[in-house]
């Protein structure tokens, strides 16, 4: 049985990704990832003062996970066979757009592939290839769960959120976009001069397209380059911001896995074209829903304690980063003075200490002691982010709100 020719469309790949960076698209992603980035530094600055990472950073860390999600998305592609010459996305996309509007959650093309794809099925009106729609959607899941499991806390956003049992806590707002190159086949058919060809296995593709498409001519297919934006957005109140990525990244690596398996078989059985169209927003829908009721279960991971104040966040390169703190550690006393009341951290700190020497308790209940020497000016500001001692002061209030949501606001307060 003849081998999948990795190597070579590895190296198309590579060879073809880079014209994506000349796309209109590409740089309308960056543009738009960096005014989000920006946002959420101007809410790190109020809350606390500074930013944690700046913008620039982020922006170079999603475009270097893009790119490699970008040739990870490619070689499934391939792999699989998807093509997107029936895809029907220029019904997708207006469809994903309306949706937004209703609710930001429903872009995802799990529910606009989803919906078009059934009524094509239902209706006729439209002709969809539903197995290579329901694969890309699978393929795009893939990378996205790949992307959240290893860049998807590095960003983690610490933020105060108000809790109806236990007022104002600590959490970490997850807010991760990746403009992400990638290569899609295309089929064209007719009568082809003698040309340069990759030939591929007999058992190639294993997402086969409709058909009609393969009868008669002779057809060739294309690798084209195109950018896809990925998004995820999560608050972390109960779990680790890289615990909190784990999970729903395994959530998710089920779920595209599973419409995979659907679209493999969608591409050979009818029946099951509608078994995928409606898996793909029912089975999206319940994960968003059953991760939130799950987050909402369980108690908050960055509540005050009773004495001491807990470290929700470090900045980067900050001097208490250096000195080997770490997120959950609770500093119990500060150059000898027990930290029992709130205020007792800055009063220190006001003094501009020369030399800093601190009894801090880990999450797991060890003690240690941490000294930080700031020779000769002192230092009032070692770079940690507490969680907050009481209830007062700014918080954040996570809430999806929709174009619809916002209109009715305005009216409502608009009225006498």
């Amino acid at each position: 049985m003849k081998v999948f020719p990795f190597g070579r469309i590895l190296f198309l790949i590579l060879q073809g990704l880079p014209s994506s960076f000349f796309n209109p698209f590409f740089w309308l992603v960056i543009f738009i990832v960096w005014s989000q980035y920006r946002r959420t530094a101007e809410i790190e600055r109020n809350l606390f003062g500074r930013e944690k990472i700046s913008p620039r950073d982020k922006i170079l860390y999603a475009v270097l996970y893009g790119i490699c999600g970008g040739v990870l998305g490619s070689l499934l592609v391939m792999v699989l066979g998807i093509s997107i010459t029936e895809a029907g996305l220029m019904f997708v996309w207006p469809l994903a757009l309306l949706l937004a509007i209703i609710d930001p959650h429903l872009m995802c093309f799990s529910y606009a592939g989803g919906i078009v794809s059934l009524f094509s099925l239902l209706t006729g009106l439209i002709r969809i290839d539903v197995a290579g729609l329901m694969g890309l959607v699978a393929v795009l899941h893939f990378v996205e769960s790949i992307l959240i499991y290893f860049a998807g806390h590095i960003n983690a956003t610490p933020v105060y959120v108000k809790d109806k049992r236990y007022g104002v806590i600590g959490g970490f707002s997850l807010q991760e976009f990746w403009p992400v190159p990638i290569m899609l086949l295309t089929i064209i058919t007719g009568d082809f001069p003698p040309i340069d060809v990759v030939q591929m296995p007999d058992w190639w593709p294993i997402i086969k397209p409709p058909a009609h498409i393969l009868q008669g001519d002779q057809a060739i297919y294309l690798m084209l380059p195109v950018v896809a934006a990925l998004g995820y957005g999560e608050v972390a109140l109960s779990r680790t911001p890289k615990n909190r990525c784990r999970s729903t990244s395994l959530n998710l690596l089920l779920f595209s896995t599973s419409l995979l398996l659907l679209a493999v078989l969608a591409s050979r059985y009818r029946p099951f074209a509608y078994v995928a169209a409606i898996f793909a927003p029912a089975a999206h829908e319940l994960l968003i829903m059953t991760t939130k009721k799950s987050e909402r279960a369980h108690r908050p991971l960055f509540i005050p304690p009773e004495k001491g104040e807990m470290i929700l966040d470090l900045v980067k390169n900050s001097p208490a980063e250096k000195s080997g703190l770490r997120t959950g550690d609770i500093i119990l006393s500060i150059n000898g003075r027990e930290l029992d009341e709130a205020g007792k951290y800055q009063e220190v700190l006001s003094e501009y200490p020369a030399y800093i020497w601190m009894r801090v308790a880990t999450p797991e209940g060890k003690i240690k002691e941490v000294e930080i020497k700031a020779f000769p000016k002192g230092i009032n500001d070692i770079g940690a982010i507490l969680v907050p001692r009481y209830s007062s002061g700014s918080y954040v209030v996570f809430e999806n709100t929709s174009f619809i949501d916002r209109l009715k606001a305005l009216f409502k307060k608009g009225k006498p």
